[in-house]
This record gives structure tokens, sequence and C-alpha cells, in this order.
């Protein structure tokens, strides 16, 4: 074991004395984390900026906006006309909602008024906002109908009626209490930011082991395998240090890099042994598929060709750039076969929905299988002689 040892330590140096392995294990991870997350986090409020134009100024347009302000899924402030198209135009908001001048004479005599949503064709929230707008102008239209009722009956002011109601409907939509229900009191679920860190923290992990991987093949090609085997030291001795600094090396980047986004990013990992078990299954499957890769090219240049075109296809595919939802449904399946899908879904239980240890021994099997395959065949294809 001691000449194990000192074949993983050498391999530990040998990695960190150069200097771009700094930027590749930890510069590019977190670039490129800092990049998307702030893209498509929009900062801690995800809700979507929306402006409003009230040219009818009436007391049913007021109540409108009173309604569309309770549903809370939008950020809405009121703006004139020019200053709402200016800012939407120069990306400020995301889009905003007009009120023509005559909706409440249209409302009164039971017509359907024109409430018009501009946004921009990319918003993925719009079919929501307006579903919100279609619903609270019907229940709207069923108050204005009551006042108008109220005051045939009684001569008295429908206004005053109108506010009432839509008073009384405003404080029943705040009796109820909204319950997100997660498995821990941390958070309630996986934002943006901690996602993107996850997938990215994969993804270069994956290519810095791609690179430590392929140290078998650059010692098949200068003989130095050969030399090694000449030694007084077991072949099991050699592929045990190997195999151990590739797993150290993992962990030292990935802890890095977990430590990292903690304080520079606010992102939160969750249960500190459940990580542990499945960054450590994640890890040897991603060695594991090193030594696949390997036993399938001739050369370490190929293996970094081929890898890493494979490694970024499968991010892809696995929901490191984007959500697995957002793709068709034969995808999603698909996903299902590749290594960094079943380590995502480890750490949204981790950091989403406040797992422990025993919610990621699902994703951490399996990640065992795709190692155990990738070992069995990537080992019994490498030659490690001089042919």
């Amino acid at each position: 074991m001691k000449k194990a040892k000192a074949i993983a330590v050498f391999e530990i140096k040998r990695i960190f004395k150069k200097p771009r392995s700094y930027i590749l294990m930890f510069g590019m991870p977190l670039l490129f984390t800092f990049i998307f997350g702030g893209i498509f986090s929009g900062g801690t409020d995800d809700k979507p900026n929306i402006a409003v134009i009230d040219r009818d100024q009436s007391t049913l347009s007021q109540s409108l906006v009173k309604e569309l302000e309770n549903k809370k899924i939008m950020n809405m402030r009121i703006e004139s006309a020019e200053k709402a198209r200016s800012e939407f135009e120069d990306q400020k908001i995301t889009g905003y909602i007009r009120i023509d001048e005559g909706f409440e004479e249209q409302m009164l005599r039971k017509e359907v008024p024109k409430v018009v949503f501009v946004h921009s064709p990319s918003f993925n929230g719009a079919t929501m906002i307006e579903q919100v707008i279609n619903d609270s102008m019907v229940k709207l239209r069923i108050g204005a109908e009551a006042a108008s009722v109220y005051q045939d009956m009684t001569g008295g002011d429908w206004k005053g009626v109108q506010k009432e109601i839509a008073k009384g409907l405003s404080e029943a939509s705040e009796g109820i209490k909204n319950v997100t229900v997660t498995k821990s009191k941390e958070l309630a679920s996986m934002n943006n930011m901690t996602a993107f860190s996850a997938g990215f923290t994969i993804m270069f992990v994956m290519i810095a082991m791609l690179i430590s991987t392929g140290v078998f093949l650059e010692a098949r090609q200068t003989g130095v395998w050969y030399r090694m085997m000449s030694a007084p030291v077991s072949r099991k001795e050699i592929l045990l240090g190997y195999l151990g600094a590739f797993f150290l090396i993992g962990w030292i980047q990935f802890g890095v890099l977990m430590l990292i986004s903690t304080f520079v990013f606010d992102v939160y990992w969750g249960n500190v042994l459940g990580n542990f078990v499945l960054v450590s299954s994640l890890l040897l499957c991603i060695i594991g598929l090193g030594l696949f890769i390997a036993g399938f090219v001739q050369t370490s240049e190929q293996q970094t060709a081929f890898g890493n075109l494979i490694i970024v296809s499968t991010c892809m595919l696995a929901g490191v750039y984007w959500p697995v939802e957002v793709m068709p449904d034969f995808m999603q399946k698909m996903a299902m076969f590749v290594p960094q899908y079943w380590g995502l879904e480890g750490f949204a239980e981790l950091s989403g929905r406040g797992g422990t240890v025993v919610d990621v021994l699902l994703p951490s099997a399996v990640l065992l299988v795709f190692t155990a395959i990738f070992l069995i065949v990537g080992m019994s294809r490498i030659r490690f002689d001089r042919g």
C-alpha cells in the first residue's frame, strides 16, 4: 500500500504543478456558474417586472390593478404609456399591461373590454399572466354586475358596493395559507444559481478527470507503464495508486468549488453526509467513464477530443445547460441514461428538497452501476504494453 500511496501523491503533485489545471478545475466552472446563473436567475427575485398603463383611471380599472397585485406572481408598477414602452424596448421590464379608456363603461354594459398584454416572444410565463388577467376580469365583472343590481334595487352608489366586494375578495385570498412541503426548513426549491453551480461543477470535474485518466494512455505511448511494470511493484498497486489519485483530485476540485460557491454565490448544498455519498459515487462514475473512453482510443489526444464531445453533449442532455423539463418527452427519457442526470437529481434532493443521505441512495446506486459497467469494459480494453 505504501507504493500505491506514493504513486497517488506523485500523480496529485503532477496535476497541481500545472497552472492551467487551476484555471480548468476552479476558474472555468466558477465563471460559467456566474455567467449562466446571472443570466437565468435574474437576481434573487425571479418574478417578472410588469408595468401597468391605466388609461381609464376608473374604479373598475383600479380594482383590476389591485386584483393583479394581490396575485403576487409579478412585480407591478403603474407607468405612463411612453415610459412603459421605452423600458420595454430597453429590456428593463419583461412586459406591460395596457388598460384602455372606456374599460369601466364596457364592463357596466356587460361587454368584455380588451386588456392588452405586451411581452417578448421568449417570455415563458406569458400564458400564466394572461390566464391571471382573464380570471381577474371574470371576478371583476361578477362584482360589477352585483354592484349594478344593488344600485338598481336600492338606488345606492354602486362604486361603494364594488369597492366592498373587491375588498372582501382580497381578504378571502389572503386567508389562504400557501405551504410548500419540503424535507428541510432551509430551502423550498433549488434555485437557478444552485442548479447551475451543481451542473457546471459536474461538467468541469468530468473534463478534469478525463485529462487525469489520460495518464494511462500517456504511459502506454511513452513506455512509462512498461518500465513501471518492470519495477518491484505489482500491477494492482499501480492501479490502486492511480485510481486513488484520481478520486482525491476529484474530491479536491469538488470540495473547493462547493466551498467557494457557498460563500460567493450563496449556494446551499444541503446535508453533508448526503453530499459525501453522492459526490463519492459520482466521482467513481466519472473515473470509470474516463477509463471507458480510454479503452476505445489509441492516444491521449484522441481521448481528449472524443471525451470532451461526449461530456458536453451528455451534459446538455442531462440538464446542465437548461432544465430537463423544457426538453421533449423522448429526450427526457434519454436523459435518464447518462450519469450527469442522476448526479443532478441527487443534488436536487439535497439542496432543493432538503433531503438526507437516504434520499440520494437511489441516484448513488445508479451511478455505481454506471461505474461498474464503465470500469469492467474500460479496463478490459486498455492495453498497457508498448504495442
